[in-house]
C-alpha cells in the first residue's frame, strides 16, 4: 500500500504538468527548470538519506517524509500558479528531498521484510508502485477532462495519500533491527544500525557493481519513458495516439515483469533472472529500433519492458543483503539508479538529435550485457 501510494503521489505531479504550464504560461525551458529543481532535490535527499534513516529508523523517517511530501506538492503548485516562482521552487525542492527519503525508507523496510520472511517481495512492491503511477495518470486525465483545478486535485490526492500512509504505518515495526534475521541461518538477529560510522558504500566494490546494474536498469526504463513515443512517431511515422499506446504497453509489461519475478526468484537465483531479463530487454530494444512494422513495435516494446522491468527492485534487494550496512548500501545504489534514470535519457536525447532516437536506442543493449 505504501509503494502504491508513493507511485500515485509522484505520477499525480506528472499528470498535471500540461495544466501547470498553461496556467503559468510557461515555456518549455521554464518547465525544464521546474523539473530539474525537483530532480536535484531528489538526488540531495538520496545523498543524506542513509545516515538519517540509520539514526531514526525507516518508520520514523516515513512518518516525517510522508507528511512533508504531501504538504509540499500542493503548496508548490499554489505558489507557482500565483507567480511566487522562487518560493514555489523551494517547495518543489523540499518535495523532491522528502520523496527520496520516503523511497529509501520504504525500500529498506521492504528489504527487511524479505529477510524476515525469507521470500522475495521487493519486486511485488515495485509492481504496486508502477500500478499506483498508472492509476494516478488515469485520474489526472479524468481531472483534465472534468476541468478540475490543479490546486484542488493536488490537495485532495495528497490528503488521501497522507491519511493512507499514516494509517499503514501502524503495521510497520518501530524497531526493525529486532526483527531482521539472516535468511540462510538461524542465528540471533543482526542489529541493523550497528555499522561503523566510517563505512562508505562508495568505496565498496560490491555496492558499486550492484549500482552499475541499477544504472543499466534506470537507462532501460528511463529512456523508454522519456523517448519511446516520440521515437516511434518520428522514426516510424506512426500517429501520436499509437505512440502513446506503445508507452502504455511498456508500463504494463514492466508491471507484469515485477509481478512474475517474485515466483521466479523463489525458484531461480537473482543472477539468472537478471541475465535473462536484461537479455530479453536488449532484444526488445533491437527489435523496436531495427524492425519496421506495427507487429515488431508491439512485440519489441513488450519484450523491452518485460525483460528490464524487474531489474531495479532485484538490485535494491541485493544491496540490502548485509544487515549492518543495508541502509547506506540501498541509498547509494538508489542514488546511482535515479541519477541514470534522470540524466541518462537526456544523453539519449542529445544523441538522438544527431542520429535519430531509434538509432540512439542501439546503445542500450550494451548496458544489458
Amino acid at each position: 500500500m505504501l509503494f502504491f501510494a508513493m507511485g500515485f503521489s509522484f505520477a499525480t505531479w506528472l499528470s498535471r504538468l500540461p495544466s501547470l504550464r498553461d496556467e503559468m504560461q510557461a515555456s518549455t525551458l521554464q518547465m525544464s527548470v521546474y523539473g530539474l529543481c525537483l530532480a536535484v532535490g531528489s538526488l540531495a535527499g538520496l545523498i543524506f538519506s542513509g545516515g538519517l534513516i540509520e539514526r531514526t529508523g525507516p518508520r520514523r523517517t516515513l512518518l516525517m517524509s510522508i507528511i512533508v511530501k504531501c504538504a509540499m506538492l500542493p503548496l508548490a503548485a499554489l505558489l507557482l500558479v500565483n507567480g511566487q516562482v522562487a518560493v514555489g521552487l523551494i517547495a518543489l525542492f523540499i518535495y523532491g528531498v522528502s520523496f527520496s527519503l520516503t523511497d529509501i525508507a520504504m525500500n529498506v523496510s521492504g528489504a527487511n521484510a524479505e529477510h524476515v520472511f525469507a521470500r522475495p517481495r521487493l519486486t511485488l512492491m515495485h509492481a504496486c508502485y508502477s500500478l499506483g503511477a498508472v492509476a494516478a495518470l488515469g485520474l489526472g486525465a479524468a481531472a483534465e477532462a472534468l476541468r478540475v483545478s490543479l490546486q484542488l486535485h493536488f490537495v485532495i490526492v495528497m490528503v488521501v495519500i497522507a491519511a493512507v500512509g499514516l494509517w499503514v504505518l501502524r503495521w510497520i515495526p518501530r524497531d526493525e533491527a529486532e526483527l531482521r534475521v539472516p535468511v540462510t541461518t538461524n542465528t540471533l538477529p543482526i542489529a541493523l544500525v550497528s555499522s561503523s560510522g566510517r563505512y562508505s558504500p562508495w568505496r565498496d566494490p560490491r555496492v558499486l557493481l550492484i549500482g552499475l546494474i541499477t544504472l543499466s536498469a534506470g537507462l532501460f526504463e528511463g529512456s523508454a519513458s522519456d523517448w519511446l513515443p516520440l521515437a516511434l512517431v518520428d522514426g516510424r511515422g506512426v500517429s501520436n495516439e499509437f505512440g502513446a499506446i506503445m508507452l502504455g504497453l511498456f508500463y504494463a509489461s514492466v508491471v507484469a515483469s515485477r509481478l512474475i519475478a517474485t515466483p521466479l526468484l523463489m525458484r531461480f537465483s537473482r543472477t539468472a533472472v537478471l541475465r535473462v531479463g536484461l537479455s530479453l530487454g536488449s532484444i526488445g530494444v533491437l527489435v523496436v529500433s531495427l524492425v519496421p512494422g506495427p507487429a515488431a513495435m508491439i512485440i519489441g516494446t513488450l519484450a523491452w519492458g518485460f525483460g528490464a522491468g524487474a531489474a531495479w527492485p532485484i538490485t535494491i534487494s541485493a544491496a540490502a543483503d548485509r544487515a549492518k550496512t543495508a541502509i547506506r548500501d540501498v541509498a547509494a545504489v538508489s542514488a546511482i539508479g535515479y541519477t541514470s534514470m534522470l540524466i541518462g535519457p537526456m544523453a539519449f536525447g542529445f544523441l538522438g538529435e544527431v542520429t535519430g532516437l531509434l538509432q540512439a536506442f542501439l546503445l542500450l543493449p550494451l548496458f544489458g550485457i
